[in-house]
């Protein structure tokens, strides 16, 4: 009998052991009380709209947008055991660190290239993407580089407006807030063209046979999860992201969004 009881005992303390471990959340056994989230046991993921692939709006989504930034930012909470929610404070709050300082997201997924300053203003995580920057334009426009063009749109600190800024001179550089405005400048024929990331260019020029990418430009560019100045946060991104890649997980999600690369 007394064998029995102190059996009972040995299987309780277990249980009490496992439970603690599971309240830390998340493959990595991350403590979700020590990464000062925005809000307790959800994930807030900031990020600019429209850029598809990577990010936009999507209805039949749960979380009202979708794209390869998302899918892999939802992957990293519920890697950690919490629950994502999506908010989109503006690109220039997320890269300029105001909406960190507000406690608006916990991380900004939003095909972020990692500079140097930028870095002045928010963390960044291991990189996770490889970017360049293109040119597109009206497909019977007859331009076939950036010498032919007169003017260009782009988003407003973006590394495709920088881009244009060094290299293109001579050229009128017209900037926009949001992502979508250098396009509709396209589309009613105030500019000749729109500099930003190859990924989404492409992404418009599949979608639309009335524009065509013309050229492309290597500026070994690599992405970021941005995150603000919470040491154990980015250390359970990272963690999470060696996870998700060495998972096979990363690499799932890649092909979705990418099936031809």
């Amino acid at each position: 009998m007394k064998k029995a009881i102190r059996l009972v005992a040995v299987l309780a303390a277990m249980a009490l052991v496992l439970a603690a471990c599971g309240d830390d959340g998340g493959d990595g056994g991350v403590d979700a009380s020590d990464l000062e989230l925005v809000e307790a046991g959800t994930l807030t993921i900031c990020t600019d709209v429209p850029f598809p692939p990577m990010e936009f709006e999507d209805s039949n989504s749960e979380l009202g947008y979708d794209g390869f930034d998302i899918e892999l930012s939802v992957a990293i909470a519920e890697d950690l055991g919490l629950e994502p929610t999506v908010a989109t404070p503006g690109w220039d709050s997320i890269t300029g660190g105001l909406a960190f300082e507000d406690d608006q997201c916990d991380l900004a997924a939003a095909s972020i290239t990692i500079t140097e300053e930028r870095e002045e203003n928010i963390d960044f995580s291991d990189p996770y993407f490889n970017g360049e920057q293109a040119l597109l334009v009206k497909a019977d426009s007859g331009i076939t580089n950036w010498e032919g063009l007169t003017s260009v749109a782009a988003q407003t600190g973006t590394t495709g407006e920088i881009y244009a800024q060094e290299n293109w001179e001579g050229v009128e550089i017209v900037s926009f807030e949001d992502a979508a405005g250098p396009y509709l400048a396209l589309d009613a024929g105030e500019v000749d063209g729109v500099v930003f990331d190859l990924v989404s260019q492409q992404d418009v020029a599949d979608n639309d046979d009335t524009v065509t990418v013309v050229e492309t430009y290597a500026t070994d560019e690599e992405y970021g999860l941005a995150t603000k100045d919470t040491p154990n946060l980015l250390e359970a991104i990272n963690g999470s992201l060696a996870g998700l890649r060495d998972a096979g997980t990363y690499d799932e999600i890649y092909s979705k969004w990418f099936p031809e690369a």
